[in-house]
């Protein structure tokens, strides 16, 4: 790697450390109820700058043919997607919602599955990489069925609050989400269409947009989160079959 990809990385690293300290100080002040959002997203944040560093210092990444390959950012993604996932998915469904915490895991594990291959995609140089990109992409639309078809239904017959809330946070991690893979086909994993320096650049604002922004939105509203954990609400019958 050169030396402004390194840099890029390094600085990625101190936004995420800077967004950590302030999520932390927030949570000090945030009632009992809701602190498991802040730990959360502060967590989020945590891993994603310390795997950052580990690209940045040269232990994320390694050579194949002439490229690098940082698989630090798979490390990062495995962990931090289904902890957003996670606050996601709170907001949403209730504490009376049936079978709660199996669609939470259901979703979680799709995710998992997506960044596992996309893994496996990076890691493969012949045109096989392809058939990995798919079932990668196949457990993408995995996970937005579960945002489709469980989360945002019954977010929509919670209180006016949370339903504007989880809009505003569904919406914006389903756009950022769709971005990576396009980065990964234009990118030095895929067709190479641009080099390893901008795919860094491109992939280190969308996770300081995915983590850090989506947790200041997160953590913007803690009456709303107050009000989403505690409510029991209607359940949506399309939402709670299972």
């Amino acid at each position: 790697m050169n030396s402004a990809t390194v840099t890029v990385l390094w600085v990625t690293s101190l936004l995420m450390i800077l967004c950590t300290l302030v999520f932390t100080y927030r949570s000090f002040r945030a009632r009992t109820e809701i602190k498991h959002f802040y730990y959360l997203t502060a967590l989020i944040t945590l891993i994603a700058a310390t795997l950052y560093m580990t690209m940045a210092s040269g232990y994320g990444g390694i050579g194949q043919n002439g490229r690098v390959i940082l698989f630090g950012r798979y490390i990062d993604w495995v962990i931090t997607t289904p902890l957003l996932l996670m606050n996601l998915a709170l907001i949403a469904l209730p504490r009376n919602f049936p079978s709660r915490f199996a669609v939470i895991g259901t979703m979680i594990a799709a995710d998992v599955y997506m960044i596992v291959s996309g893994l496996g995609a990076s890691l493969i140089r012949s045109n096989f990489r392809w058939a990995f990109f798919a079932v990668s992409c196949a457990g993408f639309l995995a996970v937005l069925y579960f945002i489709v078809v469980k989360l945002t239904p019954e977010a929509n017959v919670r209180s006016e609050p949370v339903q504007r809330h989880y809009s505003t946070l569904s919406i914006m991690l389903i756009a950022l989400w769709v971005c990576y893979p396009i980065v990964w086909i234009l990118g030095t994993e895929g067709f190479g269409v641009i080099s390893l320096l901008p795919e860094v650049v491109l992939y280190a604002v969308l996770d300081i947009l995915a983590k850090g922004a989506f947790g200041f939105v997160l953590l913007s509203k803690p009456s709303v989160l107050l009000e989403a954990d505690q409510e029991t609400a209607p359940i949506n019958s399309v939402a709670a079959q299972w």
